[in-house]
């Protein structure tokens, strides 16, 4: 079967996982292997016990000037001035009623540049709408990634470039080579376990060599080609939203439990007073497990009264609960106690609401 690359950008690491049955999905115009056909159970419990090679959309922006650290300030809730080179922080950007704009992973890997590692939307044109009064410039530079995740991944990390994972430590950055290719790096990742995510400078790449010689040099660490699947089971577990998805701007921080990377001391950033002033505080995103089901997005929720109260964006049965888990989305605010039933057809499936994560709340797996 052919892609057609006109209205999709296809990967550097296309070819790597590309066959006549592979699913891709779309996301910000980029195709990545959604289903190869793999086991995902099985490649779930790999992940947990060994490493995984995930080719991923996440879109990076650049951003350079000299104002950029002013621009950046009023962009995201979080202060960009105290974040120092070789380190990276979650942030996320709201519009002027205090919707989350979009959320990433913003990176300092040298005195000029930031990164912006973007998920799903037009946040560039956004950027740019607000950047009219500051010397900066915002560019998708055409960067590609590759997610290295699982306990074992910090072995190859330095066996291929001489860190020390004691000390690059959690939310680290550099600038390094790997199989000759220039590329950013950090240690990050989408699933809550240990592991690094690559970042190249460019898609004049030869990808393929570059994931094969990830998994020569990662025979000893287990390492193995995986898709979105695996990941998308440890991720719900693990909590993490995916905009456009599970949340968007029509839901602020407080809602979503965000209001932790909110720095307030701040003079001032987009959506400030909105937030200052808001009465909208109560949470709307909860996980949720049911025994002998796996649920599908846009399964509903309901109230023992039969009124809805909510929906699933994200489903998956968990091998580590033995159980369905979910990421849901409330319409009303409920008490979380309250006996709730999920639709499944005509069929009604009794549920539990639980705060997210379903585990490691600390974070300390990607951590150690």
């Amino acid at each position: 079967m052919e892609i057609a690359s006109k209205r999709f950008k296809k990967s550097p690491f296309f070819d790597s996982y590309h066959h006549d049955d592979t699913v891709y999905g779309v996301y910000n115009k980029r195709l990545y292997p959604l289903d190869c056909g793999f086991d995902s159970a099985e490649h779930y419990r790999h992940l947990k016990q060994k490493a995984c090679v995930y080719d991923v959309p996440e879109t990076p922006l650049k951003i350079i000037g000299k104002d950029s650290v002013h621009f950046l300030e009023k962009l995201f809730t979080r202060n960009i001035v105290d974040i120092k080179v070789g380190r990276a922080v979650y942030a996320f950007a709201c519009d002027h009623d205090g919707g989350i704009m979009m959320d990433g992973v913003l990176m300092r890997p040298n005195d000029n540049e930031f990164i912006y590692v973007q998920a799903d939307g037009d946040f560039l044109s956004w950027a740019k709408a607000n950047a009219a009064d500051y010397e900066v410039t915002i560019e998708d530079f055409d960067s590609w990634v590759l997610q290295v995740q699982g306990p074992t991944s910090l072995e190859l990390l330095e066996k291929i470039t001489g860190l020390n994972s004691k000390t690059f430590r959690y939310y680290s950055v550099t600038e390094t080579e790997i199989n000759s290719i220039p590329v950013y790096l950090s240690r990050t990742g989408w699933t809550g376990e240990k592991g690094f995510e690559i970042y190249t400078k460019g898609n004049d790449i030869d990808g393929v060599a570059l994931i094969d010689y990830l998994l020569e040099e990662g025979k000893s660490s287990g390492l193995i080609k995986s898709d979105i699947g695996s990941m998308h089971i440890r991720r719900i577990e693990a909590g993490i939203l995916d905009y456009g998805t599970d949340f968007d701007s029509d839901l602020n921080p407080y809602q979503i439990g965000l209001e932790k990377f909110i720095d307030w001391n701040k003079t001032d950033f987009n959506g400030k007073r909105a937030l200052q002033n808001t009465q909208e505080k109560d949470a709307k995103i909860y996980g949720m497990k049911v025994e002998a089901h796996t649920p599908n997005a846009g399964e509903m929720l309901m109230n023992e009264s039969g009124d809805l109260v909510g929906t699933v964006t994200a489903g998956a049965w968990s091998p580590y609960f033995d159980c369905g888990i979910a990421i849901v989305r409330l319409s009303k605010n409920i008490c979380p106690t309250e006996r709730l039933l999920l639709q499944d057809g005509s069929k009604k499936h009794g549920v539990d609401l639980i705060k997210l994560p379903f585990y490691d709340e600390k974070k300390l797996i990607p951590k150690d």
